[in-house]
């Protein structure tokens, strides 16, 4: 847990403390060890900005939430371990075990992407988090699956969990919210492509895969941010894991029957892989009836700020497929919380928060998220200097709160 606030480097860290411990951080109690001002960069200092959000509420759904999850502090039960081993063992047994012997038919390689997104989902995440164990070795090890899938432990930590968690959907500080090709707030340029996105979002997802990877290569082995510069070790490692990669790709060669052979291999690996966490985590945050512009982390309630920023979807059989990631209302609240608990502790959290006027979206299926992402994409891809008359609102999430 301590990689978290390491990360938080340049950063107030106070919203990470206080949703993975699930207390408030005792600002008293370590005034004595803040750095003197006068040892401090005053241009890092001057970019530092506190964060003013209210937790009352958080606090009250916490304590709600606590006896849920108290059997094991919230962390992984054993049962889990079972379907860890299991995804690890059909990834690597297609990875790098039937291609020793013959060549791997591409169905087989979609089944190895889809692997991967499972490790994405369900693995890698929770891990680095430090949901998984009190033991932060365990978390550690669990989370360097991120990297045997073509990512990063280190930049995951970074701008996943230090960066879009605490200011999700904020226009002016998610990251998340700038995608190449994609319009996914009003502050953002609008061109002329954004006018097919909701058609072409899908597609663009599937390149994720490929483009990530090589972007990760990239990055691991510049000098990265200031925020990573924190993790020598961390960085050490993922460049070493970084050769895992080519050694994946140089052993298709031992049956493969050309080079385009082995290429089609990886880019429907890593194009299912990519695509399946990207379309997921695409669709929990942008759908008819989200928040974005007007969201300030750095101020307001806690629980809003995160709430109407986010959506579930499906439930307790999804929730096993996608680490409860379709629980992600529950997640953003409670990212040290394993997703085994989200499913038990969402009706808690929804009726309180829906007693307090909280926006709470759960789609029943897949495809009700899915047309309400596609329709919210469309509202964004209109050219907003268009000045003819507006298109009435689109229907698509007035029954999505209702399962």
């Amino acid at each position: 847990i301590n990689a978290e606030y390491g990360a938080c480097n340049g950063q107030d860290g106070t919203t990470v403390y206080n949703s993975y411990h699930r207390r408030a951080f005792p600002h008293d109690r370590y005034t004595q060890y803040l750095v003197p001002d006068k040892l401090v960069d005053p241009d890092v200092r001057s970019k530092i900005e506190p964060n003013g959000q209210d937790f009352s509420l958080y606090w009250r759904v916490a304590k709600e939430v606590e006896p849920i999850v108290a059997a094991t502090k919230g962390f992984a039960p054993n049962i889990y371990f079972v379907k860890v081993l299991l995804i690890l063992l059909l990834a690597f047994g297609l990875d790098f075990v039937y291609p020793l012997f013959d060549r791997r038919p591409l169905w087989l390689t979609a089944v190895l992407g889809w692997s991967f997104g499972l490790i994405g989902l369900n693995i890698q995440h929770d891990a680095n988090h430090g949901a998984v164990s009190r033991n932060p070795l365990i978390n550690r090890i669990l989370g360097l699956t991120q990297d045997y899938i073509g990512g990063s432990s280190l930049m995951w930590i970074v701008h996943h969990n230090t960066i879009h968690h605490v200011h999700c959907n904020d226009v002016e500080r998610d990251g998340d919210l700038i995608v190449p090709t994609l319009r996914l707030c009003e502050k953002t340029e609008w061109q002329m492509p954004h006018v097919f996105q909701q058609m072409y979002f899908v597609l663009l997802e599937m390149a994720f895969g490929p483009v990530h990877v090589v972007r990760t290569v990239i990055d691991i082995w510049s000098d990265g941010s200031r925020r990573e510069h924190a993790f020598a070790e961390f960085r050490k490692t993922s460049r070493v894991l970084s050769f895992v990669y080519p050694l994946r790709f140089a052993i298709l060669f031992l049956h493969c029957t050309s080079w385009w052979d082995v290429v089609t291999q990886m880019c429907v690996m890593n194009a299912v892989g990519g695509g399946y966490l990207a379309f997921f985590f695409l669709l929990s945050h942008n759908f008819v009836g989200v928040k974005k512009d007007g969201i300030d982390t750095l101020k307001d309630c806690f629980v809003r700020n995160q709430a109407e920023t986010s959506s579930n979807v499906g439930y307790e059989i999804l929730c096993q497929f996608n680490g409860g990631l379709n629980y992600q209302i529950e997640h953003h609240l409670f990212p040290r919380i394993h997703h085994s608990y989200y499913p038990k502790i969402a009706p808690i959290v929804r009726k309180m928060l829906e007693a307090e006027k909280i926006q709470y979206i759960h789609f029943p299926t897949i495809w009700a998220n899915f047309h309400s992402c596609f329709s919210h994409l469309g509202d964004l891809g209109k050219n907003p200097n268009n000045t003819a008359a507006p298109v009435p609102a689109t229907t698509a999430g007035k029954k999505q709160k209702k399962d």
